[in-house]
């Protein structure tokens, strides 16, 4: 699975801004995931920035009074000379295909556009002008995990992700846990349904949990509890991440974990053989490593490599001595 944060968009877009074109004046998003991207190319660029609906409508641009934009003489988009359409990602170029139609049937168009995405797969490099990065299916993205038919084939946690932490004073396994579960802040509510939920919370507590997954339009297929008698029991077994692993193990159509917080995640992925998803953190665990393991293991080797040629060199220095 190929999974890119936030942060990955802004770090590939910030590192491939010379591909843009010196002279485009004026960017132009694809909403919504588009807008993301497209801002993110926009403030680093200094350029003007609108819709796709406002391009094809040619409403005023808007803009802060803290800096002046590169080309301050863009005021409408029928200004600009060259116009950059940017989504965040492509698969199979229809979404594309769609919008360069509707800006081919504009009347009047004088102006250069270029068309750009973020992501690729493979089979959509020639769709547009420009990309950053080709990334293959299975793949997600952080801006719309929560938000995609797939999580059908997901287990998804619930405090930490679809609503807050209880606080050490909440967690009491009385009045102020049952005051917590009735009345805790959602975080994140799924456009579609989730196929598992699975939280360490104990099995006494189903009632009042599906009560407030109702009250907050939260949809899914099951929800596995942890059937222990009491939170300190839950405590003194140490098994948040055990548990969630063997669900996650034995259910063979689902294919990501998204967990809360880094440490079980890691376990969740090492035990069960399949990704996690740290949502705290926005990092994917594969069942053998974490992306940020892999990077300090690769450190180690290097600075290892480094120690072996020294040794090497100061051996021929020494002979030849």
């Amino acid at each position: 699975m190929n999974y890119r944060s936030i942060e990955d968009l802004s770090h590939i877009i910030r590192n491939n801004l010379y591909k843009i074109p010196k002279d485009v004046d004026l960017i132009v998003g694809v909403p919504r995931s588009g807008m993301l991207a497209a801002n993110i190319l926009a403030m680093n660029l200094n350029l003007q920035i609108c819709d796709l609906p406002g391009y094809l409508n040619n409403t005023s641009l808007m803009y802060g009074r803290t800096r002046q934009c590169r080309y301050g003489e863009v005021n409408n988009p029928s200004d600009a000379k060259k116009v950059l359409i940017v989504d965040d990602s492509v698969y199979s170029g229809a979404s594309i295909t769609e919008v360069k139609q509707k800006i081919d049937s504009l009347d009047g168009k004088v102006c250069e556009v270029i068309y750009c995405a973020i992501y690729t797969s493979p089979d959509a490099t020639k769709k547009i002008d420009i990309f950053f990065e080709v990334v293959k299916h299975p793949r997600s993205f952080e801006w719309n995990v929560m938000h995609r038919p797939h999580l059908s084939r997901c287990c998804v946690d619930i405090d930490g992700v679809l609503c807050v932490d209880p606080t050490d004073e909440q967690n009491d396994d009385g009045e102020a846990y049952l005051e917590f579960l009735e009345n805790a802040q959602p975080l994140v509510i799924p456009s579609c349904r989730v196929g598992h939920l699975v939280t360490s919370r104990l099995e006494k507590y189903r009632e009042e949990t599906e009560k407030w997954l109702s009250a907050n339009g939260v949809e899914y297929e099951f929800l596995h509890m942890l059937d222990l008698p009491s939170a300190a029991a839950r405590r003194r077994l140490g098994c948040h991440a055990s548990f969630k692993a063997s669900v996650f193990r034995k259910l063979h159509d689902t294919e990501l974990f998204i967990e809360s917080d880094f440490q079980q995640a890691r376990k969740i992925a090492t035990s069960s053989g399949k990704y996690a998803l740290s949502f705290g953190t926005q990092e994917l665990c594969g069942p053998d490593f974490s992306y940020a393991l892999v990077e300090r293991k690769s450190a180690v080797i290097k600075l290892r490599i480094i120690r072996k040629i020294r040794r090497v060199i100061n051996g021929v220095i020494k002979n030849d001595g």
